[in-house]
């Protein structure tokens, strides 16, 4: 397992042989980090600065480079645009993909989310019976979830989850603002390994606004949110916190390492992305959702 480098202070980063080199400027204390053992560098101090061989050393071992803004969000991601032999091919079997298979795929995604809620709800939030309604909400699901059934669905499961008065959105609750921070991070490693698959974030599967650059992000990150769910259950609702401090923040990175299952293999999300970025590949080159692999929660919990 990897880790994430997160420079929470005033350092400068750059590259020494085989590591990471981190020195504090104020303190001068210097810490070296083996390349081979990173997943992500997260800047999360505005003070801080890298040289241009962090970039160029992270887009070729896949590292991801993460910048959060002054109130410690994640902002932007630095992938790799251009890597990639088959870009171009990528974009022309995105282009030309059937309505038919897309909407075979958004129901595969939605039934897969839904189910994904269910298990939340039996093993972390221990209601059994309204996990047993949203597993038969799952079975309603047409192609193209022309029905909306997703959206009933999620009306029912964060009720369950987080209570009578909980209302899903840009709020600045404890719980609403620890999923946004928490979706952004896994938005930005669905983004990450796009780019490395070379395919184009902005051609969605459901998704199509043209003012969105990563339709297709928003597309994947569906099946993976009740992971994040879970995770804001467990550490920010349970615990009463209020607030989404840096404390908090710094625990949330942890998601990446979330385990899951596809295909009876556990995974964290991490692979879990690869995985099902990898499979969509094999759905476009086929024009079939048959290939398509998504993560399924883990059964009593982790």
């Amino acid at each position: 397992m990897k880790d994430i480098v997160y420079v929470e202070h005033q350092h400068y980063v750059s590259v020494r042989k085989n590591s990471f080199r981190l020195v504090n400027q104020i303190t001068k204390a210097e810490v070296f980090i083996p390349i081979a053992d990173v997943e992500w560098l997260v800047f999360d101090n505005e003070r801080s600065y890298f040289s241009k061989r962090v970039i160029t050393v992270s887009l070729t071992e896949n590292i991801g480079i993460l910048f959060c803004d002054h109130k410690h969000i994640p902002q932007s991601v630095i992938v790799n645009d251009y890597g990639h032999s088959k870009k171009l091919e990528r974009l022309i079997s995105q282009l030309s993909l059937p309505k038919k298979n897309k909407q075979r795929l958004w129901r595969k995604i939605v039934v897969e989310k839904i189910m994904n809620q269910a298990a939340v709800i039996e093993y972390i939030a221990k209601k059994k019976p309204q996990a047993d309604k949203l597993r038969q909400i799952s079975k309603t699901v047409d192609q193209g979830d022309r029905k909306n059934r997703e959206a009933y669905a999620a009306r029912e499961y964060f009720v369950q989850l987080f209570g009578e008065g909980f209302k899903r959105g840009r709020y600045k609750d404890g719980v609403n603002a620890s999923l946004n921070y928490t979706y952004a991070l896994i938005r930005a490693l669905i983004r990450k390994e796009l780019a490395f698959f070379g395919l184009e974030p902005s051609i969605g599967i459901e998704h199509h606004s043209s003012e969105n650059p990563f339709n297709l992000s928003d597309d994947f990150i569906e099946a993976f949110r009740p992971f994040v769910d879970a995770m804001i259950y467990e550490k920010v609702y349970l615990n009463d916190r209020e607030e989404l401090t840096l404390e908090v923040k710094k625990e949330l990175l942890e998601i990446f390492f979330e385990k899951c299952v596809i295909d009876g293999k556990i995974y964290t999300l991490t692979d879990a992305v690869r995985v099902s970025i990898e499979s969509y590949i094999a759905c476009l080159e086929n024009k079939s959702s048959a290939p398509l692999k998504l993560p399924r929660y883990i059964e009593m919990g982790r």
